[in-house]
């Protein structure tokens, strides 16, 4: 069991992965005579009380720190945490490891590039959304950050007919960095700033000035935090120490082998229609909209030029080579127009000077005789 003393972090890390080797032979003892294994391969053993769990010590150091060198499994709930998704929750964190696999390489770099920001950070989307772009809570939250309309709109992320830059990789990290970066700067550590990131600041504030609590630690012993909040940062750290140490857990050999391909990006000089491109790129949509999952019509944004569009390598460069281009939807400006009784596309698309097929194709129209009056499309011009 590891204690507070001076032990060295070789030293530290070195009694873990011989507890660890030991407990994959034979089993033996109670939770809390613990071993990283233990806590995973016990079948049917209940995890720690809650109660057990909240009585733990604090973090002695930086969270990430703690992680790193796995001092944080001194405390309770976070071995109780690890115990819970390495049995239980194995499903979700296979799921979630697995889809991470397509985009951390561009969530890390982002992260990477945020001055003062932890590495580590990029794993927060394993707990906030499984790492799924396209997630969904009850509360509407949206994307592998799972952010609210109203804070995405606030850090200017656009959602319209066209993309959710909410499930934008990069747009929605680098948003979500910008987001963390200044609630660690106004609550002064990072365990605080992934409290508030889950509860509100405003709702941590609150909290801390109706407790006189000023760390972590002290607000989830007053019991001022709700239990999601509360349990926020221990769920973390268990799901970072669960992934830094995928084979000694023994998930990395229940993982399917990685499909991620090499991709580039492609900057379209004007909207392009997806099934088109992908038939010309030797792809199917799916594998694009994968890859661009902010995607939310058959066609990139209407009001975009030089869109840079995500795909496969092999993709790009059979596009840059090829001479068909009618993927692309060439316009000089877009008006609205808002369809009126006795409306068709012929009569809309001569009145605007316009080409039917364009005007289809960018409203997503499949039968032109179903145009209801009232629906307000787009006409290219």
């Amino acid at each position: 069991m590891f204690s507070s003393g001076s032990t060295s972090p070789i030293v530290r890390s070195l009694a873990v992965v011989i507890s660890i080797m030991t407990a994959i032979l034979s089993w033996r003892g109670d939770l809390r005579a613990w071993t990283l294994s233990g806590l995973a391969r016990v079948p049917g053993a209940p995890p720690p009380s809650m109660d057990a769990a909240r009585a733990g010590p604090a973090f002695e150091k930086g969270l990430f720190d703690a992680v790193d060198d796995l001092s944080v499994c001194d405390d309770p709930e976070v071995r109780m945490f690890i115990h819970v998704y390495l049995t239980r929750g194995r499903p979700y964190v296979l799921r979630a490891f697995q889809r991470s696999e397509l985009y951390i390489e561009d969530v890390d770099r982002i992260v990477r590039d945020t001055p003062g920001a932890p590495p580590d950070i990029a794993l927060l989307p394993l707990l906030e959304s499984g790492y799924s772009p396209v997630a969904v809570s009850r509360s509407r939250a949206v994307g592998l950050w799972q952010f609210l309309g109203k804070t995405a709109k606030i850090l200017g992320l656009r959602d319209d007919a066209w993309v959710d830059e909410r499930r934008d990789i990069e747009k929605s990290t680098a948003a979500a960095m910008r987001h963390l970066s200044n609630l660690n700067s106004v609550f002064g550590s990072w365990d605080l700033a992934l409290a508030a990131y889950n509860g509100g600041a405003g709702y941590l504030r609150r909290a801390m000035i109706r407790t006189g609590r000023a760390t972590l630690p002290g607000l989830k012993r007053s019991g001022a935090l709700r239990r999601e909040t509360s349990e926020y940062v221990a769920r973390y750290a268990a799901l970072m120490v669960i992934y830094k140490n995928r084979d000694l857990f023994g998930i990395a050999e229940e993982m399917a082998e990685s499909g991620r391909r090499e991709t580039g990006v492609m900057e379209l000089e004007y909207p392009a229609h997806l099934e088109r491109l992908a038939r010309v790129a030797g792809i199917t949509v799916e594998e694009i909209r994968a890859l661009n999952p902010q995607l939310k019509s058959v066609l990139t944004p209407i009001y975009a030029r030089n869109y840079r569009l995500r795909l496969p390598a092999a993709a790009v460069l059979a596009l840059e080579e090829s001479e068909e281009n009618d993927y692309a939807i060439r316009f000089t400006a877009i008006k609205k127009h808002v369809v009126r009784r006795g409306d068709s596309i012929n009569k809309i698309a001569k009145r605007y000077n316009s080409n039917p097929e364009s005007i289809m194709l960018i409203n997503n129209i499949q039968d032109p005789t179903r145009l209801r009056p009232g629906r307000t499309i787009y006409i290219p011009i």
